[in-house]
């Protein structure tokens, strides 16, 4: 299918697995010399070169400058084309959604983002998703679109692209939504569906700030606590493909009952909904002494404002919960020994201190890390764009390195 003037193209299924490695060398390594793809891949150069012959004919890869010589003619340093195919990441969230079109090797290109609130419903999303996914392909005019990955909340379907009951939607009728189907019917494009936090480790493993390492841990800290793992360079895929592991790790046996059957839950203390109540506590027990008879309904984005401006109430309900954050992080560390952490989501984005506070609370707990291997990261390389980015990076590894995604 034709959709304006951007076309569909499956090109990446067609390759040879070694033509298929060294395309993904170049992807998540960075443009190379044949000398020092060959030394990297462990190929003569004459065999380097036949493998390199289907993806310079497709405009898969093109010789993008010339690298320093120790004598004689200067060698050509190869690197994949940015201007030829093109990916659609979309990010489906309870607080906001977005759309982004990338390259190859995940350079937004262009993005749509909007808040989601009680008009947000599935026909209206994906209406609005859809209409920008038509004029992007008809503006950019040029190249091939190899596909559209979606990230989103969970529990899914992943195999028939289904999103089964969400919860904490604004909206309703989110229940049992075939997002799947019906943006392939609508586009003519393939698709491929993801817990959003999982679309978001891979993109920082493979071509973000956990670039090289092997176990990367990330957290989407919002309505909700989403958990995407690398372990051992592979995606990992817990009971359910659920994406609230981590939240449901009790860190209180006799703490709050949580909506998932047991009580002191991390995400009871530590999302968007629980800070927001535990404010409310406060509040209602007449610990605001700037203004006793104020109305104190204020929202989550308000609340970060107040606890960075010092308030004393806000800033402690915030460091009580990123204390509680902490400490789950710490025994997920402990488990699962990453060289990377990133903290992300509109909690963290939003409010410095509770990162701050949680690192440090993640930190004290864990004496024994002398050495320091492990870095902490406030947002990742992407931000705000890591689920839409993962989307579409989802898409590109599906058809590179399948083994790794579970």
């Amino acid at each position: 299918m034709r959709t304006g003037m951007l076309i569909y193209k499956d090109v990446l299924s067609s390759l040879s697995p070694e033509a298929k490695k060294i395309l993904g060398l170049i992807l998540h390594k960075g443009a190379m010399t044949k000398s020092q793809l060959a030394k990297v891949a462990g190929l003569k150069l004459t065999t380097l070169n036949r493998m390199m012959l289907p993806l310079e004919k497709e405009d898969l890869i093109l010789p993008t400058e010339t690298g320093e010589s120790t004598g004689g003619r200067k060698p050509v340093i190869y690197d994949v084309n940015p201007r030829r195919y093109y990916v659609i990441g979309i990010d489906i969230s309870r607080l906001y959604s977005q759309v982004v079109l990338t390259n190859l090797k995940m350079e937004l290109l262009e993005k749509d983002r909007f808040d989601m609130d009680r008009n947000s419903s599935p026909q209206a999303t994906l209406n609005r998703i859809l209409d920008w996914i038509g004029r992007v392909m008809e503006k950019r005019g040029h190249g091939y679109v190899i596909g559209v990955g979606i990230g989103t909340v969970g529990p899914l379907d992943r195999k028939s692209g289904i999103i089964l009951n969400p919860e904490n939607f604004e909206a309703r009728g989110w229940e049992n939504i075939p997002l799947k189907a019906i943006v392939e019917e609508r586009t003519g494009l393939p698709v491929i569906i993801d817990n959003g936090a999982n679309g978001a480790v891979l993109a920082e493993t493979r071509y973000g700030s956990g670039k090289g390492m092997k176990s990367v841990i990330y957290l989407n800290c919002g309505v909700g606590i989403r958990t995407g793992v690398i372990s051992s360079g592979t995606l990992v895929r817990t009971i359910n493909d659920a994406d609230d592991t981590f939240a449901h790790m009790v860190i209180d046996v006799n703490g709050k009952p949580c909506r998932c059957g047991n009580q002191g839950c991390v995400e009871r203390y530590s999302s968007i909904y629980a800070i927001m109540e535990a404010f409310a506590e406060e509040m209602a027990q007449g610990r605001d002494h700037r203004n006793p008879n104020a109305d104190h309904t204020v929202s989550y984005l308000e609340l970060c404002r107040e606890a960075e401006e010092n308030d004393t109430i806000a800033r402690q309900v915030l460091q009580n919960a990123a204390v509680r954050m902490g400490t789950g992080l710490a025994n997920f560390i402990q488990l699962l020994n990453p060289g990377l952490v990133v903290l992300s989501g509109p909690l963290i984005l939003h409010s410095q201190l509770f990162y701050e506070v949680c690192v440090e609370a993640a930190k004290r707990r864990r004496p024994w890390d002398k050495g320091g291997h492990l870095v902490f990261s406030r947002g990742g390389a992407f931000e705000e764009n890591a689920i839409s980015i993962g989307a579409a990076a989802l898409v590109v590894e599906h058809y590179l390195e399948p083994e790794t995604l579970g």
